[in-house]
């Protein structure tokens, strides 16, 4: 294996550490770190693939090992920073440990078919929301509530948000992968305008717009769906 080869599982371990040691810190009750470290583990996780193809070397070795570092950073790793996030606000443990639960079961289908599914090593559109887009929306609900939201004993809210990840994932709901940003047309200069300005607001409030953030992006594919339901059906209205 050469250097080039070995770069992007260089980032698949870093995304593995960190979500090993957000597990570690969930235990020890730093929520908060834990759900900055599941942060950038996704951030690290989102090089991995794109550097493997930058050097011409993607292999179904990296796809595997991927596979198998999400479902501890982006699976057990939020699971059980909720677990221990119920656990403080709430007497009964068995229900926050099967949506805890529920969350992870699902992340693992949602990787079994995207493992199942692939069929190269190119970026296309998913199918069901991404675990690491699900792990990172708990994370910055976590964030939101310690930092941002005065009154964050509000258990069932969470425990909903949870199901509806969990649920995203595992649908057949279509998710666009992130295009490629040039500046050849108007909506190419208008995406990459709207990324700078919500990079410029995460440097500078990033506790206030990281949930709200992923929380349209992982409601995004149901909404596009709506849209593509209704836009269909009143076509076959004006052509009966």
């Amino acid at each position: 294996m050469n250097a080039k080869s070995a770069l992007p599982s260089l980032f698949t371990v870093g995304s593995l550490f960190c979500g090993f040691l957000s597990i570690y810190y969930a235990i020890d009750g730093k929520l908060l770190g834990a759900a900055l470290l599941i942060v950038i583990a996704a951030f690290l996780d989102a090089f991995d693939g794109k550097i493997a193809r930058y050097f011409d070397t993607p292999s179904n070795f990296g796809v595997q090992f991927d596979t198998i570092s999400d479902i501890c950073s982006f699976g057990v790793a939020p699971a059980l920073l909720m677990l221990q996030y119920f656990d403080n606000l709430m007497a009964s443990r068995w229900l926050p440990f099967g949506v805890s639960f529920f969350f992870l079961m699902c992340g693992a289908l949602r990787l079994a078919r995207f493992n199942t599914q692939v069929k190269s090593f190119e970026k296309e559109n998913f199918t069901g929301l991404p675990i690491p887009m699900a792990a990172c929306t708990l994370s910055a609900y976590i964030m939101f509530t310690e930092r941002v939201w005065d009154s964050h004993h509000e258990p069932h809210l969470a425990m909903g948000l949870c199901v509806v990840l969990a649920l995203l994932m595992v649908s057949t709901i279509e998710y666009v992968a992130i295009p490629k940003l040039t500046l050849e047309t108007g909506r190419d200069r208008l995406r990459l305008g709207s990324l700078l300005l919500v990079v410029f607001l995460m440097c500078f409030y990033t506790y206030e717009v990281f949930f709200p953030l992923t929380l349209v992006l992982s409601l995004s594919g149901t909404a596009r769906w709506l849209f593509l339901l209704i836009t269909d059906r009143e076509i076959a209205d004006l052509h009966p």
